[in-house]
């Protein structure tokens, strides 16, 4: 930015005749498109492996949410049933809030990031639906990163499962 603050430099625009929308739409398309370069790959992995470790964490944590509720949570479990989707550690239950905050954070929604309100998020909900445009632009590219983080949840869950045979074998 120059002493005025108002000119971006490395986008090249005067973000003072720029509108919030308009602005919103270059920075996601310059994003998408260093993600999903070459020079992006790295970055790329990295978040890639930071989603799998959210959705996974996420997931166990719905599981046992929902059977607290059901006044499951104290019956036997398989063995397997808990290798496969063990309890969440205190690391795990702390990397689901911040990816939450950060997800927020990264929306453009910082107040909300300290207070969260309705307004907050409908206000995100109107932001995200302007950029569908620019976001489908990109289809194929998040569709195959898509799979991509399908494959690395079952290879998180089949590593469980796999450990917990394997450790069945050792034992007999």
């Amino acid at each position: 930015l120059e002493s005025n603050g108002r000119y971006s430099d490395t986008l090249g625009i005067n973000l003072r005749d720029e509108g919030q929308s308009e602005r919103d739409e270059r920075t996601v398309r310059e994003a998408l498109r260093f993600f999903f370069s070459t020079e992006g790959y790295v970055f790329r992995e990295f978040i890639l492996e930071e989603i799998v470790n959210f959705v996974d964490a996420s997931g166990r944590e719905a599981t046992q949410e929902v059977l607290r509720a059901l006044g499951l949570s104290n019956l036997p479990m398989p063995s397997f049933i808990r290798a496969i989707s063990p309890s969440l550690s205190d690391e795990d239950k702390r990397m689901v809030q911040q990816m939450r905050r950060l997800s927020a954070f990264l929306l453009g929604d910082f107040e909300s990031v300290i207070s969260p309100s309705r307004d907050d998020l409908q206000r995100n909900s109107q932001r995200l639906r302007q950029l569908i445009p620019v976001v489908r632009e990109y289809a194929p590219e998040l569709r195959q990163f898509a799979t991509l983080l399908g494959v690395r949840l079952s290879e998180k869950a089949l590593s469980r499962g796999l450990n917990w045979a394997s450790g069945r074998l050792v034992t007999r």
